[in-house]
């Protein structure tokens, strides 16, 4: 097993390597930088030589490139492989936006526990154990994750030994979801430092306790400010005590927000008050 390499060098996407097995579509390579579908993040894309790679999956630890066709190269062939940077950088910026969102879920929520990811094309999810949040709960976890990214807080990533992770109070660890973040008695584990931190182990006098800290094996943004924009859109509850909250990043955050504001505006005319007056006035009414 040699783990995901995507998720120690996120900013790798293009490489050459020898291809050492071929089944039908599916090719196997000495050294892939390519991410396989786990922990809630969805396989990158991109192409093994000529061919389009329509999927990535972990087979016994190891990446298994799934081909639109089976290839034209043969076993030994050297080969360079080209990743998806746009898909790729958005996995990195969501899968960090979803650690962003459950440090501010910490803390404007009561003892909520993590129960899962998803990473969709347009939205991502994140399921919590916590009881049910009201409006102005999903308000304050917009402002606090959106805060955080305008902080350009450091994110960095580390293998510590597991033993390890399990005594630190600070370190969210669910070993039954972070399959892929151990590997060999060690874990691997995210943190997203506190605003003063440099990033370089220099942090001020003034740093506190890090935004989050958790075992995980997914591709991640060097910087929260890399994370751009987030809207929180909603919550549902899919099974009972299990909230989830769900948030787009990027140019669907951007959309939301758009609409939202057309919203606010038609409301201010429609009640002939400032935007700010909109909530008074509509309780009034």
């Amino acid at each position: 097993m040699t783990g995901q390499r995507a998720a120690r060098e996120p900013y790798t996407t293009r490489f050459e390597t020898e291809v050492t097995s071929i089944d039908g579509r599916t090719v196997w390579l000495e050294t892939s930088y390519f991410y396989g579908t786990s922990d809630g993040q969805p396989a990158d894309r991109g192409t093994v030589g000529d061919a389009t790679v329509t999927d990535v999956r972990l087979v016994d630890g190891e990446q298994a490139h799934v081909l639109a066709e089976e290839p034209s190269f043969r076993v030994g062939r050297r080969v360079l492989c080209s990743i998806d940077w746009s898909f790729r950088m958005y996995c990195m910026r969501a899968h960090t936006a979803a650690h962003l969102c459950y440090g501010a879920a910490r803390r404007c929520l009561d003892s909520p526990g993590y129960a899962g990811l998803e990473i969709g094309e347009e939205t991502v999810a994140v399921d919590l154990e916590t009881a049910p949040l009201d409006d102005e709960a999903l308000i304050q976890l917009d402002e606090l994750i959106n805060r955080t990214v305008w902080e350009s807080r450091p994110v960095s990533w580390e293998s510590v030994p597991v033993a390890a992770a399990r005594e630190r109070d600070d370190v969210v660890f669910d070993e039954e979801r972070s399959g892929t973040a151990v590997e060999k008695g060690r874990v691997r584990v995210v943190t997203i430092g506190d605003e003063n931190d440099t990033g370089h182990g220099m942090a001020t006098a003034d740093a506190g306790e890090p935004w989050n800290v958790a075992a995980c094996g997914g591709t991640h943004v060097r910087n929260t400010r890399e994370v751009g924009p987030v809207t929180v859109l909603g919550c549902s509850s899919p099974t009972e005590g299990i909230r989830r909250l769900e948030f787009a990043v990027g140019p669907q955050a951007i959309d939301r927000r758009t609409a939202e504001k057309r919203a606010a505006f038609a409301a201010s005319a429609a009640l002939d008050v400032d935007l700010e007056d909109v909530d008074d006035e509509l309780e009034r009414a």
